[in-house]
């Protein structure tokens, strides 16, 4: 590869990050809800996804680089949950980063229930509402069945509307 070549692979995948940092950014923080963490995460995606760029820039370069997101979230919950850590931060935190809320941040109690979902879907539910994938997409980002996607989004829902039900009962 020459070096003119190297260099209008790197503006390209630079580029690329100047125009999905945002957005990766903003799913990194709902999927682990630690701006710091997610920061990382973003980082280390975009690592893997540079080395691979020539092949990677063929297709769908977003895609593939939140489908790597998703997992090294996925693998970081894990690995929390058998630390027994906390995040620190919440989604709110993003505001600071980006510029712009998310809607319905505000570090409250729906931040509480979509930080206690399981990993999975709470994923389902960031690539769905906030991503704006299809069922099918978020297949193909997790490496799931669309079936799974179904189950998963109809549990993590219920437990949303438990959770709501649960507070107006109890507290208002």
């Amino acid at each position: 590869m020459s070096t003119q070549e190297t260099r209008g692979a790197e503006s390209t995948f630079e580029e690329f990050v100047n125009a999905t940092a945002g957005r990766l950014l903003r799913t990194a923080v709902f999927l682990v809800y630690d701006r710091h963490l997610a920061e990382d995460l973003l980082q280390t995606a975009y690592e893997r996804v540079a080395r691979r760029w020539r092949r990677v820039a063929a297709g769908n370069p977003e895609a593939y680089t939140r489908k790597v997101l998703v997992n090294l979230a996925i693998d970081e919950n894990k690995r929390r949950a058998r630390r027994r850590e906390r995040p620190v931060g919440s989604v709110a935190d993003v505001e600071r980063l980006v510029q712009a809320a998310p809607p319905g941040a505000g570090g409250g109690e729906l931040d509480e229930v979509l930080g206690a979902l399981p990993a999975k879907q709470r994923a389902v539910l960031v690539l769905r509402y906030w991503c704006d994938l299809s069922e099918q997409e978020i297949a193909d980002t997790l490496g799931i069945s669309r079936g799974t996607v179904k189950s998963h989004t109809s549990r993590a829902m219920s437990a949303l509307r438990e959770r709501v039900k649960g507070g107006r009962v109890h507290g208002r």
